[in-house]
C-alpha cells in the first residue's frame, strides 16, 4: 500500500497522470477566495528531475468539481519546491512569477477578462498593495531548490552585500531595500564568518506590518545554519527570534507565530561557528545521535514546534511535545483552530499528514503517503505541503505516492468532527 488515510478522511479529487503537477509551497492557499471548486496548479513534463535547464511549465486553474484543468499561461520562472509562487490575489485575479525579455517579473491574470498585466519585480509574499521580493538568482546559486535559473548564476557574488537582501515593492513598481544581507549578518553577530550568506522566505504577518525571514549560510561541514529575523516594516527595526536552527513557520496572528526551531543558549551558535568544534566534535556527536531513539534525540537537541509571542519573544512554548516532534510544513486553518502539517519521509519512505488542535494542544495523524522511488533514488523530495480551503473542510496536498508528482484534494470534514 503506497498510502493510507484514517477514518473520516477521503481523497475527492486528483490530477491526471499524464503530467506532473504541484501547487507549490505550504504558505499558499490554492483555493479561490469565493469558490473552493477552483484551485491553482503548476503542470510539468512527466517525471522531470532535471531543473538546471528551466523548461517552460503550465500555469493552470483546476476545477475540482468537474475535474477540468484550464491552461492560463506558461512560465519558465519556477523552483522545485515553490513553483512560480502561483496564488490568488482575489476571487478573479491570480499572480505568479514569469520571465519577460530575460527580466524577472510578476504576472497578474484575470480569469474573467483574460487580461494580463506585469509588474517590474518578481514577488515572494503579498500584503494588500505591497509585496516582498528577494534575489532569486542568488538563491539559485546558493540554495538551488528555491531559486530561479538565470544568465547571472555564475557571476561573482559578494559574501555579505550591502545592496542585496529583501526588498519592499508596490504595484506601482516602487522598490526599496528593507533588510540587507550585510545588516542581517551584523544583527546576528556573524561578521567574522567567512561564508556566503543569503536571505530566504520573507513572509508578511496578516496585516502586513511586520515580516519574518531566515538568514542562512552553509558552515564548514556543509550544515545549513539559520537565524530567524523579525522586521518591523514601518519602524525598520529588526530582532532575532531564533538562532542556529530554524526552518518552517506560520503566522498565527499579528503578534504570534509558530516555528520549528532549536531553543538552545547562545553558546551553541558559537560552537557551531568554530571550525574546529564543528568539524571534530559536533559532527561526531551528530553521528552518535543518529543511533538514538528519535524522540530522545529530539529532546536532547531541543528542536520543536515553538509558539512565539512577540510581546515576550524570549519565551518559547512547545506545541504538543510528545506527538508534534518532527519538522514539517505548517499552515493555519481559516478559523484559526487548527494547524495542518506534514513530516519528511521516514526510513520506509512514508510522509505523515497531521493536524494539530491549537486549543487542546493535541496532534492527530490523518494519513501517510509514500515518496516515489525515482525521487528517492535521485535524492529529490516532494513534500506534501498541506494547505487549507476556506471553511476547514478540504485540504490540498502534493504527493508522489502513485509514482509521479501529483496534487490531491482531501475531504477531512468528518475527521475534524471526530477530533473536536
Amino acid at each position: 500500500m503506497n498510502f493510507e488515510l484514517n477514518e473520516g478522511a477521503e481523497i475527492i479529487a486528483s490530477t491526471f497522470k499524464d503530467y506532473d503537477y504541484s501547487v507549490g509551497y505550504h504558505d499558499i492557499k490554492p483555493f479561490n477566495k469565493n469558490s473552493d471548486e477552483l484551485v491553482v496548479l503548476h503542470r510539468y513534463p512527466l517525471n522531470i528531475i532535471n531543473f538546471d535547464d528551466p523548461k517552460e511549465i503550465d500555469v493552470c486553474v483546476w476545477n475540482i468539481k468537474n475535474n477540468n484543468i484550464d491552461l492560463i499561461a506558461k512560465t519558465d520562472l519556477w523552483s522545485w519546491e515553490q513553483g512560480s509562487r502561483l496564488q490568488w490575489l482575489d476571487d478573479k485575479k491570480l499572480i505568479f512569477n514569469i520571465r519577460n525579455n530575460s527580466n524577472f517579473n510578476s504576472c497578474i491574470y484575470n480569469i474573467e477578462t483574460k487580461k494580463t498585466e506585469y509588474l517590474d519585480n518578481p514577488f515572494y509574499s503579498i500584503s494588500s498593495e505591497k509585496f516582498l521580493t528577494l534575489n532569486y538568482t542568488r538563491l539559485w546559486k546558493f540554495w538551488k531548490n528555491y531559486g530561479y535559473n538565470s544568465d547571472l548564476k555564475d557571476k561573482n557574488f559578494q559574501k555579505k552585500p550591502k545592496d542585496d537582501g529583501i526588498f519592499l515593492c508596490d504595484f506601482k513598481n516602487q522598490k526599496k531595500l528593507i533588510l540587507s544581507i550585510h545588516d542581517a549578518v551584523k544583527l546576528c553577530g556573524l561578521e567574522n564568518i567567512d561564508r556566503y550568506f543569503f536571505l530566504a522566505h520573507p513572509t508578511f504577518c496578516p496585516d502586513g506590518s511586520k515580516f519574518v525571514s531566515l538568514l542562512r549560510f552553509f558552515n564548514d561541514t556543509n550544515t545549513l545554519i539559520s537565524y530567524f529575523i523579525l522586521t518591523d516594516v514601518k519602524n525598520l527595526t529588526n530582532q532575532i527570534l531564533a538562532k542556529e536552527r530554524a526552518t518552517h513557520f506560520e503566522w498565527i496572528n499579528n503578534s504570534s507565530l509558530v516555528v520549528y526551531s532549536r531553543n538552545f543558549s547562545n553558546n551553541l551558535g558559537k560552537l557551531r561557528n568554530n571550525k574546529f568544534t564543528e568539524k571534530y566534535i559536533i559532527s561526531s556527536v551528530k553521528k552518535i545521535l543518529n543511533f538514538i531513539n528519535p524522540k530522545i534525540k529530539q529532546k536532547l537537541l531541543s528542536t520543536h514546534y515553538h509558539l512565539i509571542n512577540l510581546e515576550n519573544p524570549n519565551q518559547f512554548i512547545k506545541l504538543d511535545e510528545n506527538n508534534l516532534t518532527e519538522d514539517g510544513h505548517p499552515q493555519l486553518s481559516s478559523s484559526g483552530k487548527y494547524l495542518i502539517t506534514d513530516t519528511y519521509a521516514n526510513k520506509e519512505g512514508f510522509q505523515k499528514l497531521m493536524i494539530h488542535c491549537i486549543k487542546k494542544n493535541k496532534t492527530y495523524e490523518i494519513g501517510k503517503f509514500k515518496v516515489a522511488s525515482y525521487l528517492r533514488e535521485n535524492n529529490l523530495k516532494y513534500d506534501l505541503h498541506p494547505r487549507w480551503n476556506n471553511n476547514d473542510k478540504l485540504i490540498s496536498i502534493d504527493s508522489s505516492h502513485e509514482g509521479s508528482r501529483q496534487s490531491y484534494i482531501i475531504n477531512i470534514e468528518k475527521f475534524i468532527k471526530k477530533i473536536s
